[in-house]
C-alpha cells in the first residue's frame, strides 16, 4: 500500500500528480459503490430466489393436499407437471405421509429427487436453491412438497461484472481527459462520489444521489451513478411492493376459494340427513350449484387474465347487433343488481348499431363494470348504463352512486390484484383482477378504459371507448340465433363417458341418463375403447388425462375405425390453453371444453348435434 501511494505521490509535474490522484480516487470510489451494489443484488438475489421458490412450494402445498388427502394421483401429477412453464424450477416431488415419493416433475438431464423427503427449509448449496414443505390441511400433515432450483450466482456476478468493468473503463477515459483541469474541478466531484458511495455503503440508503457540478465527462460520471443508484433503488421498492401484493394475492386468494368450501359443506351434511324434507334437500342442492359456479368464476378470470399478459387470448370476431351484447351484459348482473336493490336506467342508440367484435369478450368486460357497480353501491342505489355511437366509435358508460374513488387510485385501479383500501371490506369477493381483465379485454378491440369519480361517497364512472373500425357501417341482420334444443325422447342418443375420476365420470352420466341418454361409463382409456366397440355410441364424452391411455389416443384410435367418423367427440379436461384446444382438435375431437363443464352446455352440443345429423337413439 505505501508503494502504491508512492507511486501515486511520485516526484513529477503537478499535472500527473493531479492525474494520478484523481485515477486512485475514481478508481476507488466506483469499487466501492460496485461491491455495495453487488453485494445488495446478491443478497436480494439469495433473498428474493428463497423468497419466491417457498411461496411456490406453499402454493403447491396448499393445491395438492387434496390430492394426498384423496388418494389423486392425477391431480398431483397434473399439479406438478404445471411447473414446466416455471423454467427457473428443475425438479419438483410430492411425498406421502409415509416418505415415499407420491408424484414428481423432473427436467431432463435433472437428476432424481431424493428417495426420502429433506428436512422442511430452504437449504442452498452450489448452484441450486432447495426447499422442502410440509403439506397441511386444517391442522392435518398428509406429506411434503419438494422443490429444486437453479441458484445461478455466477451468472449474475458476471453480467454484474461486465457492467462494472464498461463503468469504470468510462470513468478513467473521462478522467484521461479533464487531467489538465483545476484540482478543485476534479476532486471536488469526485470527493462527492466517494462520500455517497462511503454512506451508501454503511447505510444501504440507495436515495443518495452525487452532486452535479458540472456538464463534462465527470458530469457523465455522477449522472451514471445516480442512475445506478436511481436504478437499484427502483428495483428495491419493486421487490417490496411486489412481495406485498403477492402476499396480499395469496391471502385473497385462499379467502375467495375457501369461502365457498363452507356453504357446500354444509349443504353435503344436509343432503347426507335421513329426514330432510324434499325442499331443504332442493334448497342444498342450489347452494352447491351457486357455490361452485363462484369459484369456477373466480378461476376463470385468473385464466383470462394470464392469457391477455402472455398473448395467447385470441378474439372470435363475429357481427352482433350492440343491443344484444348489452343485454347480454346486464342478464349477468342482473341478479347481484336485484339482490341489493338498485335501479338500472339503460339508455341504447335509437338507430341499431351493428359491431364486429368477439362478442363473449365484449359482454364479459361490460358485464364486469356492472357487477363492480352493484358491488360497490350500497342498496337501493342507482346505476346507469349509457351506450352511445358517434364518428369516433363506441362509448359504453356505466355510472353509478357508490363509494367513489381518489383520483390518485385511478392508475392502480386497472392493475392486476389491485383494490382500492376503501373498498376491500365492501367488494363482496373478488382477487381485485376484474379493472385489468375489463382493459386487457378492451385493448385487444383496439379501445381503452377511463375512470372518473368526484370522490370517496360521491360514485364513479367507467367508460369503455371502442374504436369505429369496430362498427359495422349499415344496417345488417343479427346474429342467427341458436339453434333451438329439441326435448323428449326423439334427443335422445348413445353416449361414452371415460374419466377415471368415478365421481366426476358417474354424476355425468347421471345427468345425460336424466335427459333420457342411453349412457354408459368407463373409468380408463381401454375400457372406453372396448365399450366404444361395443356400444358404438353417437357420442363420446373423454377425459384427457386418463392413466392408462390418454383421451387424445382415444379420439385417433375411434377415428381411425369405420364406424367412428361421425361420432361426436367432447374433450372434457381441466387444461384450456389454446395449444390444449389445437391439440384436442388435431387428435379428432369436435369440441373442447374445460372443466369443470356445464351439463347445459354440453347438453346443448348434444343437442346440436342431433339437429344437424338427424341422430335418434
Amino acid at each position: 500500500m505505501n508503494k502504491l501511494f508512492d507511486t501515486v505521490l511520485a516526484p513529477g509535474s503537478v499535472r500527473g500528480k493531479l492525474l494520478r490522484v484523481m485515477l486512485l480516487t475514481t478508481a476507488i470510489a466506483l469499487c466501492l459503490t460496485g461491491i455495495a451494489l453487488l453485494t445488495h443484488e446478491l443478497y436480494v438475489y439469495r433473498t428474493t430466489g428463497s423468497a419466491d421458490l417457498s411461496t411456490e412450494a406453499a402454493i403447491l402445498a396448499s393445491s395438492t393436499a387434496p390430492a394426498l388427502a384423496f388418494d389423486d394421483h392425477v391431480v398431483a401429477e397434473r399439479n406438478l407437471s404445471a411447473l414446466a412453464a416455471r423454467r427457473r424450477v428443475m425438479v419438483a416431488a410430492l411425498y406421502s405421509a409415509n416418505g415415499a415419493v407420491y408424484a414428481s416433475f423432473v427436467r431432463p438431464g435433472e437428476s432424481p429427487p431424493p428417495a426420502r423427503p429433506p428436512a422442511p427449509g430452504v437449504q442452498i448449496s452450489g448452484g441450486r436453491i432447495e426447499v422442502a414443505q410440509p403439506v397441511q390441511r386444517n391442522g392435518e400433515t398428509f406429506g411434503t412438497i419438494y422443490l429444486r432450483a437453479r441458484y445461478d450466482v455466477a451468472g449474475r456476478v458476471e453480467a454484474y461484472l461486465g457492467i462494472f468493468v464498461l463503468v469504470m473503463l468510462m470513468s478513467m477515459i473521462a478522467a484521461l481527459l479533464l487531467s489538465r483541469r483545476l484540482q478543485k474541478g476534479i476532486t471536488e466531484p469526485l470527493d462527492a462520489i466517494a462520500a455517497v458511495a462511503r454512506e451508501i455503503v454503511s447505510g444501504s440508503d440507495y436515495s443518495l444521489r452525487a452532486t452535479k457540478f458540472s456538464d463534462d465527462e465527470i458530469g457523465v460520471v455522477v449522472d451514471a451513478f445516480n442512475k445506478m443508484l436511481a436504478e437499484v433503488q427502483a428495483r428495491s421498492l419493486a421487490l417490496r411492493e411486489a412481495d406485498q401484493k403477492k402476499d396480499e394475492f395469496l391471502a385473497t386468494l385462499a379467502h375467495e376459494l375457501r369461502n365457498p368450501l363452507a356453504p357446500i359443506r354444509h349443504a353435503v351434511k344436509l343432503l347426507e340427513s335421513s329426514g330432510v324434507e324434499e325442499e331443504a334437500r332442493q334448497w342444498a342442492r342450489q347452494v352447491i350449484a351457486r357455490q361452485v359456479q363462484r369459484m369456477a368464476l373466480l378461476l376463470d378470470d385468473l385464466l383470462e387474465v394470464s392469457r391477455i399478459t402472455r398473448g395467447r387470448l385470441e378474439l372470435k370476431v363475429a357481427t352482433v347487433d350492440l343491443e344484444s351484447l348489452v343485454e347480454a351484459a346486464v342478464e349477468t348482473a342482473k341478479p347481484l343488481i336485484d339482490s341489493k336493490q338498485h335501479q338500472l336506467k339503460i339508455e341504447l342508440p335509437p338507430q341499431r348499431v351493428m359491431l364486429a367484435v368477439d362478442p363473449l369478450r365484449v359482454s364479459q368486460a361490460l358485464s364486469n363494470l356492472l357487477t363492480n357497480a352493484a358491488k360497490y353501491t350500497d342498496a337501493q342505489g342507482h346505476i346507469q348504463l349509457a351506450v352511445a355511437v358517434s364518428p369516433k366509435g363506441v362509448r359504453l358508460a356505466v355510472k353509478d352512486t357508490g363509494i367513489g374513488f381518489e383520483s390518485g387510485a385511478l392508475p392502480g385501479m386497472f392493475e392486476m390484484f389491485s383494490q382500492v383500501d376503501s373498498a376491500i371490506a365492501r367488494s363482496e369477493g373478488g382477487l381485485g383482477i376484474g379493472l385489468a381483465l375489463v382493459k386487457g379485454l378492451v385493448a385487444l378491440h383496439g379501445g381503452h378504459v377511463e375512470g372518473f369519480s368526484a370522490g370517496p361517497g360521491k360514485g364513479s364512472e367507467f367508460v369503455i371507448y371502442l374504436p369505429q373500425s369496430v362498427v359495422v357501417p349499415g344496417t345488417g341482420e343479427s346474429a342467427a340465433a341458436p339453434p333451438r334444443r329439441r326435448q323428449g325422447k326423439d334427443a335422445a342418443i348413445k353416449i361414452l363417458v371415460a374419466d377415471d375420476n368415478r365421481d366426476a365420470a358417474d354424476s355425468l352420466a347421471l345427468l345425460l341418463e336424466m335427459n333420457g341418454h342411453e349412457v354408459a361409463v368407463a373409468h380408463s382409456g381401454e375400457e372406453a375403447l372396448r365399450l366404444a366397440r361395443q356400444q358404438l355410441p353417437h357420442a363420446m364424452i373423454l377425459d384427457i388425462g386418463m392413466p392408462d391411455v390418454t383421451g387424445y389416443e382415444v379420439a385417433r384410435r375411434v377415428r381411425a375405425e369405420s364406424w367412428g367418423s361421425d361420432v361426436l367427440l367432447i374433450a372434457a379436461t381441466g387444461w384450456g390453453q389454446k395449444e390444449d384446444k389445437d391439440r384436442a382438435s388435431a387428435a379428432g375431437f369436435d369440441c373442447h371444453m374445460t372443466k369443470p363443464a356445464d351439463p347445459d352446455a354440453i347438453e346443448g352440443l348434444l343437442q346440436e348435434f342431433v339437429s344437424s345429423r338427424g341422430t335418434a337413439a
